[in-house]
């Protein structure tokens, strides 16, 4: 949640980073988020509210199974929301694994993409995790007027809690290259997170891989909100850093919290994306004015220190069942 809380551990973490340097450098990077949707339509609008105008809307393309043989007909969007790479996906007809996991979690946030820069370096890694025990569960292709995106997804979520996934070479960079991270209120992608029941497990799945194992915080949160009450509610942080964006494991240990009502409803897995601000109430007055509703808040830290900053939720779950988490840090 709170990007200063890793300032103690940075020596930790890039400790575990430097024990992973023979892993592909492709994973210091997501390249691309798969986030399944029931309405693409709703979901786009409700990002305009937000701020953010780069959108490609490809309209209804094919995917096709490369190990199922199945194939659906989706209407895909893709976006750049300050810095992520996002394809919205909506399943209309037919069978794919976007309808399987609709069907599944409801709308959610599926996979975190990788980009290797040739063929034969995704075939390498495949073989790698294929003899660490993590087989592939699909091979998808979705043809669309902007070229062919083709993924290869592995069968990573039942341990490792979200789907990880590959591309290569050119595929897509077409449509992503033509959508800058520009947005109304000038935020900036600072993290991935995810909600989850156990650490453990899911830190010696990544650690078998490769990954930094999570490095674990007990935060102490001031004036803690939700849903505009105040609330004892107490969680439990994983932290992962791979590169420049941060991954944060949130562990809900005392509800309410935002965490326990997303593994409720759709499991545990992607729970939100967080975004750096520069005015905190600029941007909270902003999106109340519009409708939206701040769903969980607190501090941390010593207020008007170094050190100290601001984090608040926004209730999204109708927008595309992801979470966004603002920050703001404190500067002198």
């Amino acid at each position: 949640m709170k990007k200063l809380l890793l300032l103690g551990c940075i020596g930790a973490l890039c400790s575990t980073v430097l024990k992973s340097a023979d892993i592909p450098n492709c994973y210091n990077e997501v390249d691309q988020v798969l986030w399944v949707v029931s309405d693409v339509e709703k979901t786009m609008a409700s990002y305009k509210e937000l701020g953010f105008s780069q959108f490609m809307d490809l309209g209804k393309v094919a995917v096709k199974s490369g190990t199922t043989e199945n194939m659906g007909i989706v209407r895909l969007v893709c976006a750049n929301l300050a810095g992520a790479q996002v394809n919205w996906i909506q399943p209309l007809e037919g069978a794919s694994i976007f309808h399987e996991f609709l069907t599944v979690h409801g709308d959610a946030a599926m996979s975190l993409v990788h980009r290797f820069s040739s063929k034969s370096e995704l075939e390498d890694e495949i073989g790698r995790l294929d003899q660490l025990g993590i087989d592939i569960l699909d091979k998808i292709t979705m043809e669309t007027g902007e070229g062919e995106l083709s993924f290869v997804l592995m069968n990573s979520e039942p341990e490792g809690k979200y789907i990880l996934g590959f591309t290569y070479g050119d595929s897509g960079l077409k449509i992503h290259s033509a959508l800058s991270d520009e947005n109304r209120l000038d935020m900036k992608l600072n993290q991935y997170a995810f909600a989850i029941r156990d650490p453990e497990p899911v830190s010696n799945f990544w650690k078998r891989i490769g990954l930094p194992e999570l490095q674990i915080r007990y935060p102490e949160l001031g004036d803690p909100m939700y849903y505009g009450e105040p609330a004892d509610h107490k969680l439990v942080q994983g932290w992962q850093r791979y590169g420049s964006i941060a991954y944060e494991w949130c562990i809900p240990v005392k509800p309410p919290i935002v965490y326990e009502d997303h593994i409720k409803k759709h499991g545990e897995g992607i729970h939100h994306l967080a975004f750096s601000v520069k005015d905190m109430d600029k941007v909270l007055e902003d999106y109340t004015s519009r409708g939206f509703v701040v769903s969980m808040g607190g501090t941390w830290g010593e207020k008007g220190k170094p050190g100290s900053g601001r984090y608040e939720y926004i209730d999204l779950e109708e927008a595309g069942g992801l979470t966004m988490e603002l920050l703001w840090n404190y500067s002198q």
